[in-house]
């Protein structure tokens, strides 16, 4: 079996580390700068976010060799930026900021089961 078929199931997981990953970051913004006079909320749709990276629709074909291959999170995340243009809610952030954290959780837990079965499977063959 190729390894990328055996290590094939943990590209969406990774993309979506890498999204929540991403959201913490501006909902800590978003609280940070919450007496910024001005300020805006700034987030995106996780869901949108991931369904795009992973048809891949967030990934540039690179037409010379010495371009720079961009990230399709970062790709991603810049086309599903959120056009909502309100004043910074405390309690909703916190509460989207717990909803990630404990989503971010779920992925790297079940990233480790993957990776005990793959080495179970590893221990259990050699015997």
């Amino acid at each position: 079996m190729p390894v990328n078929k055996l290590y094939g199931g943990l590209q969406p997981m990774e993309q979506a580390l890498n999204l929540r990953y991403e959201r913490q970051g501006l909902i800590q913004s978003n609280i940070a700068n919450m007496e910024t006079p001005g300020y805006t909320v700034q987030d995106f749709s996780f869901e949108k976010a991931m369904a795009t990276a992973s048809l891949n629709q967030g990934t540039l074909s690179r037409t010379h060799k010495k371009h720079i291959d961009l990230d399709p999170v970062a790709a991603t995340m810049s086309q599903e930026f959120s056009k909502e243009k309100r004043p910074v809610d405390l309690d909703e952030e916190m509460v989207k900021l717990a909803e990630n954290q404990m989503m971010y959780e779920i992925v790297t837990r079940m990233i480790g089961k993957k990776v005990d079965g793959i080495k179970y499977a590893i221990d259990e063959g050699g015997k």
